[in-house]
């Protein structure tokens, strides 16, 4: 009996402890904002597993390893978060564009952090340049196809410093959440270097690629479509708007 009253006692005091450790608020406040460029929206992956804001936080005896800023695909971020003092950087990886807020340190060595203490509501927009610019992006069915069309061009600042593009890659799906994520694929050479034309055709059937065979049991009649660009050693691409297609054939 004795045995069991010290084991209740001590399972108490463990209980209460517990609680002492988790009494904490949760994160409250907000970190949003837009990537930009020349006035409009930066038009982004949108792929989770492919991260750039990445916030770091020092201090309380802990070594943070950051937090990766969601972004989605139209280049809105929003991320909840503690007060305190944070580092937001890049993530060490070649881009297919530039931050004129991120100082570069080298290939491999990573970028400049801006230091920010943080008590309230934060919205920040940040101002991108793409290597190349994608234009006149165009979805539509031609026979059993979808074409998805767009033109390239390297943006002014960056000739003679940009990566050649490599490769054009369509991207077809049922919902208007379209990235590198998205299962129905396909991609074809294009070596660009000033500027081009760029035109991927995606079959809707009889293809193991084709729209309905990756989705099954899909009746829709319309698809979101999207067009991306890779640049040469670079594994982040560069997308276009999402459209929406109609009259998909069943």
């Amino acid at each position: 009996m004795k045995q069991i009253t010290t084991l209740i006692v001590i399972m108490l005091l463990f209980g209460l402890s517990s609680c002492e450790y988790d009494n904490y608020d949760p994160p409250s406040i907000v970190f949003c904002g837009n990537l930009m460029t020349n006035g409009k929206s930066f038009l982004y992956d949108g792929n989770p597993r492919k991260p750039v804001l990445t916030l770091i936080q020092k201090g309380f005896g802990k070594v943070d390893v950051g937090t990766n800023v969601r972004i989605d695909e139209t280049g809105h971020y929003q991320q909840v978060i503690f007060e305190g003092d944070y580092w937001l950087t890049l993530n060490n990886v070649q881009y297919p564009f530039e931050f004129a807020d991120f100082k570069s340190l080298g290939t491999g060595l990573g970028y400049d952090s801006l230091y920010m203490y943080i008590t309230s509501n934060v919205t920040r927009d940040f101002e991108v340049i793409p290597y190349y610019t994608i234009s006149n992006f165009t979805a539509q069915v031609v026979d059993d196809d979808i074409v998805l069309e767009a033109d390239v061009a390297v943006h002014p600042d960056k000739r003679g410093v940009a990566p050649s593009v490599v490769f054009a890659r369509g991207y077809v799906s049922t919902s208007s959440k379209v990235n590198s994520l998205t299962t129905c694929t396909k991609s074809k050479r294009a070596v660009i270097t000033e500027s081009g034309h760029v035109e991927v055709a995606i079959p809707i059937h009889d293809n193991v690629i084709a729209y309905r065979e990756i989705y099954t049991n899909n009746f829709r009649d319309y698809a979101y479509c999207r067009i991306a660009i890779e640049l040469d050693g670079m594994d982040y691409y560069l997308f276009s708007e999402i459209k929406k297609i109609e009259g998909v054939p069943l």
